[in-house]
């Protein structure tokens, strides 16, 4: 998988051509918004706990996120769906461990605990949003920082 480049960066380096680099959508960044968690996440049982690891999550990653990639509200729905995963996985996990891998099936005998499917599927739905986000460390490997314009840079952090 190979990485792309911003294209300020292929201006900078000289290897911008227009038949390729020219349709690129590009958003300017802006501070991510946090959903209204009820909505996203509904209620149900310990849904509360879930709402509030999501929120806590959120509250972590933005901030950093905000910072080094220029993130924009437009593309707010994959750190929403990265949250919601991380704190679906937390709330699969604390269901095994309360109530073990295997539990008693409905004729009796012991299957596994189908806490363990959900983990397995916000597990993977946690990886790609954690590659497109760049919170990996192969993906955060990839990842070129470039430096904002003038007019984006008012406290003068990347001088």
């Amino acid at each position: 998988m190979t990485s792309t480049k911003p294209i300020i960066q292929h201006f900078r380096e000289g290897t911008y051509r227009p038949d390729r680099h020219a349709d690129r959508l590009s958003l300017p960044p802006s501070d991510l918004t946090e959903p209204d968690w009820s909505t996203v996440i509904g209620d149900g049982p310990d849904a509360g706990k879930v709402k509030a690891d999501a929120s806590d999550i959120w509250h972590r990653i933005v901030p950093a996120l905000s910072a080094a990639t220029r993130i924009s509200d437009a593309q707010r729905e994959v750190v929403v769906t990265f949250c919601t995963a991380q704190a679906r996985v937390w709330e699969a996990e604390r269901l095994i461990s309360r109530d073990g891998l295997l539990v008693v099936g409905a004729n009796g005998v012991l299957v596994r605990n189908p806490a363990t499917t959900v983990l397995n599927t916000y597990a993977n739905i946690l990886k790609s949003a954690r590659v497109e986000l760049g919170l990996s460390p192969s993906a955060a490997a990839r990842i070129t920082v470039v430096a904002p314009d003038e007019d984006d840079d008012p406290d003068g952090i990347w001088d």
